[in-house]
């Protein structure tokens, strides 16, 4: 009810807060987007996060024993911010995680997994061949991507999150990917 509606006999107080309500609610659905798009961040994150414990690197890969798992985000610093929360305080077969933003094809050679969000990939010349020299696991949100060489493909279905897996890429990497992981893709291309 608009205030010029409201009786006069209502105290001053109550239109003011009335008013201040009714400001406040009509920019609530600006508000509520926000919210949904970080939920599908956060989730995306703890996917990417999961796939690094279904996934076995060369031996070579890492620098020693200790040397950390490095997740790079190619672009988005809002998704790379919320990686960086997913990992954080967080190990994966007794090895650290630590995040990596990326934005050069020559950041990639030190990373053991890469997200590459929609049309980041068409930016970089080589970024196929630089996953598969570095023994990368690529995941990314298009086609495309998987086309340049990505290994994982995530795709947003609903508010469902599903992947599918190519593992020509995974093997040309040099990667080992669990069977636990590739039954719960959605496909599984040879």
């Amino acid at each position: 009810m608009p205030p010029a509606v409201l009786p006069k006999w209502y105290p001053a107080w109550f239109r003011l807060v009335f008013l201040a309500c009714l400001s406040c609610l009509a920019g609530f659905p600006l508000l509520a987007a926000e919210p949904v798009v970080a939920k599908e961040q956060q989730l995306k994150a703890a996917f990417l996060f999961n796939f690094t414990k279904f996934v076995e690197w060369p031996a070579g890969k890492f620098a020693d024993a200790n040397a950390p798992i490095r997740i790079g985000v190619l672009g988005s610093s809002s998704f790379g911010t919320a990686v960086a929360e997913a990992i954080k305080d967080r190990k994966v077969n007794g090895r650290e995680l630590r995040f990596v933003p990326v934005n050069t094809v020559a950041e990639i050679k030190g990373l053991h997994a890469l997200f590459v969000g929609v049309g980041e990939g068409e930016k970089l010349a080589g970024l196929g061949a630089a996953l598969t020299a570095g023994c990368v696991l690529g995941v990314g949100e298009s086609e495309s991507f998987l086309r340049q060489g990505g290994t994982i493909l995530l795709a947003l279905e609903g508010d469902k999150v599903r992947f599918e897996i190519d593992l020509n890429c995974a093997e040309r990497a040099h990667l080992k990917i669990s069977a636990q992981l590739l039954k719960l893709a959605r496909a599984v291309r040879k």
